[in-house]
């Protein structure tokens, strides 16, 4: 008897545990979900790009770039050109000192005069038949090797001063005077800016896009955005090292000398050019906005500010570019894209656009 006692007990227990926590649990409160805050980008507006215009950004080359380096060595006296500066072809770039060298073609040309009188008498002997012809001929082989040594020694004394080859402006100057000069070791640089290139990284899956001929377009930021128009003139047949990018080569004329190398360029080519390339209305985001769920379905969220939610759309998505991957279909003007926070989101979440 006190051992069924003891079970009703312990049942009874038990069932005053079970109801008192489902009457704890059905007192709490669900905890509200705080909005999510995001950034978005409209489509249609200024920060988005269209595919009838591709944007690359580049940088300004000269067309040629000549270095200039002596054929001697010795002590530079002078370097009378600075960076920047503008020079004519034929105007002195530097001056070498010609001690050494003119020092060796006065003692050459000793030789050279001994060696004459030598052969001259040598001829006189000779043509009166008092010595052998080959007597005469070594001294004439002496005095014409002599000649030809002092004639060596008198081009380096040229060599001393050394001229602009071309017009162009001086890009670097390497060294200044009190240095030794180098055969082969640049002392100045010259660019020969009356055309310049920007020389654009194209991915492999564009690069056929392009023939040369084709228009482009040059923005230049530091010249008020000035835009100049070029020539697509080179095309890569080969990618550079490590990457699967490939270079077209766009020359500008610049006879007003504005463009200088090194200046930060966007470069956009019209889609209109190849005919094989759809100009149709897409636009370009960033490649981070768009994600890929199991069934490898690209997706986005937007934003529908009239309800603060998220909402997903599938979206078609097509090349991809410098500034971000194209898409196809999906999207429309107007649309507000999340490009932030979309990693803490799903389809319904509460949302706080925070860049309006």
């Amino acid at each position: 008897m006190k051992i069924h006692f003891l079970f009703f007990y312990i049942i009874l227990f038990w069932g005053i545990v079970f109801i008192t926590s489902c009457h704890s649990n059905n007192d709490e409160k669900p905890i509200a979900q705080l909005p999510v805050e995001v950034n978005v980008l409209t489509i249609g507006s200024n920060n988005t790009s269209s595919s009838s215009q591709i944007n690359y950004s580049s940088t300004i080359e000269a067309d040629k770039t000549i270095d200039i380096s002596p054929l001697i060595s010795g002590t530079i006296l002078s370097i009378p050109v600075e960076i920047g500066q503008y020079v004519q072809k034929g105007q002195l770039i530097a001056t070498i000192d010609e001690t050494i060298y003119r020092s060796q073609y006065n003692a050459q040309m000793a030789q050279v005069n001994l060696a004459k009188e030598t052969y001259d008498r040598m001829l006189t002997v000779y043509n009166k038949g008092s010595i052998a012809e080959i007597r005469m001929l070594n001294a004439k082989a002496d005095y014409e090797q002599a000649s030809a040594t002092a004639k060596a020694t008198y081009q380096n004394i040229a060599r001393c001063k050394i001229y602009a080859p071309q017009s162009g402006f001086v890009g670097k100057k390497n060294v200044e005077a009190g240095a030794t000069a180098s055969p082969g070791v640049a002392l100045v640089q010259l660019y020969d800016v009356n055309t310049v290139s920007a020389n654009v990284p194209v991915p492999e899956n564009e690069i056929n896009k392009y023939k040369k001929g084709f228009d482009a377009f040059v923005n230049v930021p530091a010249i008020n955005n000035r835009t100049f128009e070029g020539k697509v003139d080179k095309i890569s047949v080969t990618p550079s090292a490590g990457a699967p990018i490939y270079t077209v080569q766009i020359k500008v004329n610049n006879t007003e000398h504005l463009l200088k190398p090194g200046m930060t360029c966007n470069v956009l080519f019209n889609a209109s050019n190849n005919k094989k390339y759809d100009s149709s209305n897409i636009v370009i985001v960033p490649v981070e906005a768009v994600q890929v769920d199991e069934q490898k379905q690209n997706f986005i969220f937007l934003a529908d500010p009239s309800i603060k939610k998220a909402v997903r759309k599938n979206v078609e998505v097509g090349d991809l570019y410098e500034t971000g991957i194209s898409i196809k279909s999906g999207l429309k003007s107007g649309d507000q894209l999340i490009i932030s926070g979309f990693h803490k989101i799903t389809d319904g979440s509460s949302i706080r656009i925070i860049n309006n």
